[in-house]
């Protein structure tokens, strides 16, 4: 029986020098941070690196301090773990450091408890772990794992859900769990669903963020990773699914009118109204174009019926004729009908403009030198094939007409 007693003594003294070996190590390591001293009186507490450190009790006061006077702490992190710590200095039975968190280390290296004192207090040491960007990501790695998917490819009118998954492997409860979502251009959202949530993730659990999209025109999107913000402990983490593809079927047609005078007869408008597809599917095309107010139709058609393949271009084409075509003359827009073999259809129509008179250009006069004689010249009979009619110039936008008649107003008023 004594064997046996004595054998459990070294064991215990064993493990205590291991202990007091591993505290040691950590205090040397170089991924610890330097240790700060503080001086806690009964009921003080502190913050420190996310923990809030409290002297919530300390031993009985005597007459003279005795190796078993401890100080009782409590230590909470800002993700609503909490500790509870009994230390002392210079005792066999209680430690004088410990680890809480597994990031932060309290060292206490003076318990003062007697009763010629007013109150009871403690000096400490702490230290934190110094967490690096690798350490953080290796962390959140083997904590959380998150996954984005998309369910199928869609159609122009359609939508389609995508679904986030974040499953939690740890047994660690997260709270107020942000996630943030990024969508490219010429994709929104479900206005319905809430793409960007705070949730709470239980232990060993998954959840699953499900929305849907709509594409405003077809083509190949690629939708961003999502962004999984949590904190634990003081600290932020940062976790991101996979990318993912998005292909949208249909077609995009877009037209435009243009207007132009005959360089031969200025009394002959030529028009034109491009299609192009810019989209992945073939869709037939209905076009109905109005002409200009007083003018004839002279050649070509102001209708049509087509079907336009992907990534092509078509036009139509007609010419007028007018006797008073003049200048500021509205051009009307035509409509444009589209649909689909899948059903999709859409109607809309081609901007109007105006067709403005070219601004003459400003003749320099010669220099003359009132020294010099001037000679008289006979000036030659001009023939009918010498005149110039006048021609329309470049076509110019409504704002730039808008634009040039308050200045010339804003003139007017300022010359009275």
């Amino acid at each position: 029986m004594q064997m046996r007693i004595h054998v459990c003594l070294i064991v215990l003294f064993a493990i205590a020098i291991c202990a007091n070996t591993a505290i040691a190590a950590s205090d040397e390591d170089p991924d610890w941070n330097k240790s700060v001293n503080y001086t806690l009186y009964w009921g003080d507490s502190i913050e420190v690196d996310g923990f809030l450190i409290k002297a919530n009790d300390f031993s009985k006061a005597r007459a003279f301090d005795v190796e078993t006077d401890y100080v009782m702490l409590t230590i909470a992190s800002d993700g609503s773990d909490e500790w509870s710590a009994l230390l002392a200095v210079n005792n066999s039975q209680i430690p004088d450091s410990g680890i809480f968190g597994e990031r932060m280390n309290i060292t206490a290296f003076e318990v003062v408890t007697g009763n010629d004192i007013p109150a009871p207090y403690t000096k400490i040491g702490v230290s934190t772990l110094n967490i690096t960007e690798e350490e953080t990501g290796s962390w959140i790695n083997n904590t959380i794992s998150v996954s984005k998917t998309i369910y199928k490819d869609t159609y122009i009118d359609e939508r389609v859900f995508i679904a986030v998954q974040v499953e939690n492997l740890r047994n660690l409860e997260f709270r107020n769990v942000t996630i943030n979502e990024t969508l490219p251009e010429n994709v929104l959202a479900d206005p319905d669903i809430e793409v960007d949530q705070i949730i709470d993730i239980s232990p060993y659990s998954k959840n699953t963020i499900q929305y849907s999209v709509k594409a405003l025109r077809p083509g190949n999107y690629t939708i961003p990773p999502t962004e999984i913000e949590l904190e634990y402990r003081g600290v932020k983490y940062h976790q991101y699914t996979n990318s993912t593809k998005l292909v949208v079927y249909g077609p995009d047609i877009i037209a435009e009118k243009t207007a132009t005078v005959d360089e031969n007869d200025p009394q002959v408008l030529d028009i034109s109204i491009k299609i192009e597809n810019k989209g992945n599917r073939a869709a037939y095309v209905k076009i109905k174009d109005e002409m200009l107010t007083g003018c004839v139709l002279k050649e070509g058609k102001t209708s049509t019926e087509l079907v336009i393949f992907p990534n092509k271009v078509k036009k139509m084409e007609y010419s007028v004729t007018s006797e008073d075509l003049r200048a500021n003359t509205i051009v009307p827009s035509a409509e444009i009908y589209f649909s689909d073999s899948k059903g999709y259809s859409d109607t809309f129509t081609t901007k109007k403009f105006y067709i403005l008179e070219e601004e003459e250009e400003e003749v320099l006069e010669p220099d003359v030198n009132i020294n010099e004689e001037v000679q008289e010249t006979e000036e030659p009979a001009i023939s009918e094939e010498d005149i110039e009619y006048p021609k329309f110039g470049p076509i110019r936008s409504v704002r730039d007409i808008i634009d040039n008649t308050m200045r010339i107003i804003n003139e007017a008023l300022e010359y009275k």
